[in-house]
């Protein structure tokens, strides 16, 4: 009885599984969705441009430090997006994680929306379009040349 089970078990097992390679094969995240890289990203890094696979890579703190480098290579600060065409991909803006208390950010990031008063909106620098309605791009100089956060 108990052998059976078990037989029976890997059975299942092994046909779910088969279903499942079968069913997702090579599956990939069509290029420019979410999983995916976006088509067009450039992220402007100091005095180079990102490619859509790279990021900003740099020492918090230390714009000078700026070098686009692959996301997963990059150990300091990483930064995937500088306006919100960067992150159409995900239908969103970028946004960056600002900490009040230590007085810098601890992310920058793709998000649906910055609503929040520690989700600051980042854009290209002096391009208003880039920000929400009654605001303006503002120099950032936390990340080097280039950059901007949206202020009232």
């Amino acid at each position: 009885m108990v052998s059976t089970r078990i037989l029976l078990s890997s059975m299942v097992v092994g046909l779910i599984s088969a279903a499942s390679a079968c069913w997702l094969g090579d599956y990939q995240p069509p290029t420019g969705h979410a999983g995916g890289p976006a088509q067009g990203r450039e992220v402007h890094c100091g005095d180079d441009t990102c490619g859509p696979s790279e990021v900003c890579c740099l020492e918090q703190d230390n714009a000078s430090s700026a070098a686009c480098t692959a996301a997963d290579a990059c150990m300091l600060f990483p930064i995937p997006c500088d306006d919100p065409d960067d992150c159409a991909h995900l239908g969103g803006v970028c946004c960056g994680l600002w900490d009040e208390s230590a007085s810098r950010y601890t992310a920058v990031e793709c998000s649906g929306a910055c609503s929040s008063s520690d989700r600051v909106p980042i854009c290209r620098l002096d391009n208003d379009a880039d920000c929400p309605t009654g605001r303006h791009c503002k120099e950032e100089r936390l990340f080097g040349p280039g950059f901007g956060f949206c202020a009232p």
